[in-house]
């Protein structure tokens, strides 16, 4: 994959929105199939979609090695919160 620090500063240096995800995400192998297939229907580029694939695999051998560590993922109490603060605003 990419520099993906890099990637994330440039991000956040310019403002751009962008999401992260770990791989103990339970959900992130059907995240990345579905992502692959949407740039495949898209035109993304071989070495791309190869680059993409490479870390799907590692993802999935990162979860079948350490069990014990996939979950959901959820907000810090506080991440909550304020959320929650929010969702309550918009809905006013």
């Amino acid at each position: 994959m990419k520099d993906q620090f890099k990637l994330l500063r440039d991000c956040i240096h310019n403002d751009i929105p962008a999401i992260v995800f770990q791989g103990d995400d339970k959900c992130l192998p059907e995240i990345l199939k579905a992502a692959i297939n949407i740039y495949e229907q898209n035109g993304c580029s071989l070495e791309f979609l190869y680059d993409l694939k490479l870390l799907l695999s590692e993802v999935i051998t990162y979860q079948m090695e350490s069990p014990g560590t996939v979950k959901l993922p959820k907000l810090s109490p506080i991440e909550a919160e304020l959320i929650k603060e929010e969702m309550e605003k918009r809905n006013k």
